[in-house]
């Protein structure tokens, strides 16, 4: 009775704190990535429940080659569960340029916990909070209508988030929703940005498929939608070979093809390549978009020759 009680107060919750204070909000979007499927934690606080090891990933996502002023993202993303409880934390600093005078550095901390629905299923809570530096250096353009114009003054700002995760799970498949910025305002600074920015609501799922002794067959999708703009969805398809290679595709609606491939090195160290093939007008002007991540994986009890894979 005391476990039903608990699992029923623990939705609630989940759903009061995913539709509690829909509002619109304002501008600057935040990056998309391609090997999304690889590095959960910055999609989705509540991910980090789902695997019971040690996580490191690091991320460089380069786009639009050839394109002056194209954005640029990095992130470093951690995440651990808390000795035998069924919490996890993490912690993500990342780093996003967007043209030549626009970038945000921002730390953010997670904590997830997760609850048995039945046998080898689970659901997960995850939340996450922290700030970021804002900085747009307009007067560097040299335009002669920026520097008169305040709207184009240049900006400083410290910025609070809020986000949230729900995560269901179990060794089969994965579906989840979030908005890891959802509460995203100014904290003050020069010049206090009067832009209002509009949370983005993220929907993903996945399965894993036995096809053979030596295949496995992951299907992901993902999809995001923001306020006044037109959905956004990724349809992914990844094998994997042997255990040790992810090959596979994506399509984006409206913006690009991709090609992936993931490779382990060794049992706990992952590495990972993307290749965007723009199909937007986008392709006139540039030469696709790169991304590689690296993850490494450690048993939290110094038993990393026997850690179980974690396909998700």
């Amino acid at each position: 009775m005391r476990n039903t009680t608990t699992r029923l107060t623990f939705l609630g919750l989940a759903y009061l704190l995913l539709i509690a204070g829909v509002e619109s909000a304002n501008g600057q979007q935040k990056a998309m990535f391609t090997q999304y499927m690889f590095n959960g934690l910055v999609v989705n606080p509540a991910y980090s429940a789902i695997d019971q090891s040690l996580n490191v990933t690091a991320l460089a996502r380069q786009q639009w080659v050839g394109f002056k002023g194209a954005p640029n993202t990095q992130t470093l993303s951690i995440h651990s569960p808390i000795k035998s409880s069924n919490t996890s934390a993490g912690f993500i600093l990342m780093r996003d340029q967007i043209g030549e005078v626009i970038s945000e550095n921002g730390a953010f901390a997670t904590v997830a916990h997760r609850v048995q629905l039945k046998e080898g299923t689970y659901l997960a809570l995850g939340v996450n909070g922290g700030i970021g530096k804002y900085v747009g250096e307009y007067s560097l353009t040299g335009s002669s209508s920026a520097s008169s114009d305040p709207v184009f003054a240049d900006q400083s700002n410290l910025r609070g988030n809020f986000g949230m995760g729900l995560m269901l799970f179990s060794e089969k498949f994965y579906a989840g929703i979030s908005s890891p910025f959802f509460y995203y305002r100014d904290l003050g600074g020069e010049a206090p940005s009067e832009t209002a920015y509009k949370p983005h609501y993220i929907l993903q799922g996945g399965y894993l498929a036995t096809l053979g002794p030596d295949v496995k067959f992951k299907p992901n999708v993902l999809v995001k939608y923001v306020s006044g703009s037109p959905v956004q969805i990724d349809v992914n398809a990844n094998f994997l070979f042997k255990e040790t290679i992810w090959l596979g595709g994506s399509v984006r609606s409206m913006d690009s093809f991709d090609i992936i491939a993931e490779l382990q090195l060794t049992p706990n160290i992952q590495l990972g390549y993307s290749y965007d093939f723009t199909t937007s007008k986008l392709a006139r002007v540039e030469k696709g978009s790169h991304e590689i991540v690296l993850n490494f994986r450690i048993g939290t009890k110094g038993t990393e020759s026997t850690l179980a894979r974690c396909y998700f």
